[in-house]
């Protein structure tokens, strides 16, 4: 017997000794980016700043495409299920968040007759992400004919890639249409965010010359999860101009040094002239974009950052974020929290000229850990649009002042510290 409990100790310990392991690495890791991204100051004209938008996100600016703009479940879902039930000839669709409700039910039910029409469903689920899905829709799914895969399953042989997700939210439809943004598939983004059951977020749907970098983003994952390469042609269609929105696809993987991501937030930061508007779930800044912002409060830039209050559902990634609070808002960043419900977009406008949506976290978990994607917007319509929702969202939110964080107990504060070292495992 005691043979049996050394074994099972020995077990125990081996654990908790990799969990170990991979927190330092990370933090390691995040604490290595904190010094290698170097954020310049390259306030300029539009067009260069989109040449430079280039160097950083590793595609080209694509012209020709359509853009709509959707705010909170309410506006979301329904396109989203109307181009499912529309599609004639394959439904790609990687999520981060599906979990139960009626909102699942409905996507898997959508999903499922699809298949049964002849239509090809490929489905990727992150496995960390998705864990409070119920297992008999993925069955549902596979049943009706989708092919229903999972992102990086815990395994012995492969654990250190475990904590490496895909927090990417694409559904893309015949090769044609694109959606993404901050929406999970879950009864949360349902509603208007007119109150705590209901958060507020941001997703776009897209047409366009784009969806292929789009596309490739899904290709990415199911390769990854699948070892299967998509070589047919039907899933990627010639792709004519549909409009004449520029946009830029940011198809970031985690990668040694600063991913996509991380530059193209760097080159938002660095490129804003006049304003920086940020709304942003779990804003964790590195100290390199504490000093970027702040450096744009210098220029002249107006700087606001818009976060969850006391509807945060990740009250320790909301600790870590209040300890890099006090030397922004001394610079003059105005913060904001969110009152009314959980605030889950990651949206940037830039000078009112152009915008950031997609699923990046200001947070070295999406600079370094996770693949993600984005779309940055060439559009002052679709900035100004972006713009009057924040205004709405600023009306809804309370101003953070150096009084407040002043009057922080010392526990308070030291918890703040603790959470934020711990900041790449949050």
């Amino acid at each position: 017997m005691s043979t049996v409990f050394t074994l099972v100790g020995g077990i125990v310990l081996a654990l908790l000794a990799a969990f170990a392991f991979i927190t330092v690495a990370a933090n390691v890791e995040a604490a290595h980016q904190d010094r290698v991204m170097k954020v310049p100051q390259i306030g300029t004209s539009l067009q260069e700043f989109l040449r430079a938008l280039h160097g950083a996100a590793g595609e080209r600016v694509t012209h020709g495409n359509t853009v709509d703009l959707y705010q909170n479940g309410d506006e979301i879902f329904p396109p989203m299920l109307a181009a499912i039930h529309g599609s004639r000839s394959t439904i790609h669709l990687s999520t981060y968040v599906y979990w139960a409700g009626v909102v699942p039910q409905t996507f898997a039910r959508a999903l499922s007759d699809a298949a049964l029409r002849g239509v090809t469903v490929r489905v990727v689920l992150d496995s960390e992400g998705t864990e409070p899905m119920p297992r008999d829709l993925v069955q549902q799914m596979r049943d009706a004919g989708c092919t229903v895969t999972w992102f990086r399953r815990m395994r012995w042989f492969d654990w250190m890639k475990y904590n490496h997700r895909t927090h990417r939210r694409l559904l893309i439809i015949d090769g044609t249409v694109a959606f993404t943004g901050g929406v999970g598939i879950a009864d949360e983004w349902t509603g208007h965010a007119q109150s705590s059951a209901h958060w507020r977020d941001t997703h776009v749907r897209l047409t366009g010359p784009v969806v292929a970098s789009l596309q490739a983003a899904f290709t990415d994952n199911w390769n990854q999860s699948t070892n299967e390469l998509l070589l047919d042609g039907r899933d990627y269609p010639e792709l004519a101009p549909t409009g004449n929105i520029p946009v830029c696809a940011v198809i970031s993987t985690p990668a040694n040094g600063a991913s996509e991501a991380q530059r193209v937030m760097a080159a938002c930061v660095a490129g804003s002239t006049r304003s920086l508007h940020v709304s942003n779930a779990y804003f964790l800044p590195q100290v390199s974009f504490i000093d970027a912002l702040c450096a744009a409060r210098e220029r002249g830039v107006d700087v606001r950052v818009l976060v969850p209050g006391p509807w945060h559902d990740q009250k320790l990634v909301q600790r870590a974020s209040r300890h890099t609070w006090p030397r922004l808002v001394q610079a003059g960043v105005r913060i904001y929290e969110y009152q009314t419900t959980m605030m889950h977009a990651k949206t940037v406008t830039v000078d009112g000229e152009l915008l950031l949506v997609g699923s990046v976290n200001f947070d070295p978990r999406s600079f370094a850990l996770n693949a993600e994607c984005a779309v940055v917007i060439v559009s002052r319509q679709h900035a100004e649009q972006a713009e009057a929702r924040f205004q709405d969202d600023i009306a809804q939110a309370t101003l953070v002042t150096s009084e407040q964080l002043a009057a922080l107990s010392l526990g308070n504060r030291i918890l703040d510290r603790v959470c934020f070292w711990a900041r790449a495992q949050l």
